[in-house]
């Protein structure tokens, strides 16, 4: 009698078990479908806050190398570089954070996304440009 409870009991956590695994296979499709269906969504959601925080960043900590036309210290770079994506983490807050992680399949690829975007717009810098393009402009007026 207490062998077959036992068994009954047993059988009872296995078929829960086996329930709750295809109730969540069932809610992760799902939740992956709406992803891919939303993706332009997601993304520019992602977009507005990556440039929000690339403006605070640059504002704060590049931009006076860039008036300067100067680069940012190598390793400083890399400090700011994780500011950028600290930033950007605490901004979407705790649950975009988890479904962007969802969406770009683990953390180390999301964090990758944010750093490119941060090195992309740190190279492309409007500002240094065009100070360098100027200091160049009024080196070659004094050798004239």
């Amino acid at each position: 009698m207490l062998t077959t409870n036992v068994l009954i009991l047993v059988g009872m956590f296995i078929f829960a078990g086996c329930f709750l695994f295809g109730l969540r296979t069932i809610l992760n499709h799902k939740r992956t479908q709406r992803i891919i269906t939303n993706f332009a969504d997601y993304t520019s959601v992602l977009q507005y806050y990556m440039e929000k925080a690339y403006d605070m960043i640059h504002k704060d900590r590049i931009l006076i190398y860039s008036l300067e036309a100067t680069r940012v210290p190598e390793e400083q770079i890399n400090v700011v570089s994780r500011d950028f994506i600290t930033l950007v983490e605490k901004m979407i807050g705790p649950r975009l954070l988890n479904e962007f992680i969802f969406l770009y399949g683990n953390y180390e690829t999301f964090i990758f996304v944010m750093a490119e975007y941060f090195s992309t717009n740190y190279e492309n810098d409007a500002i240094r440009g065009d100070s360098i393009g100027e200091m160049m402009e009024s080196e070659s007026h004094l050798e004239t």
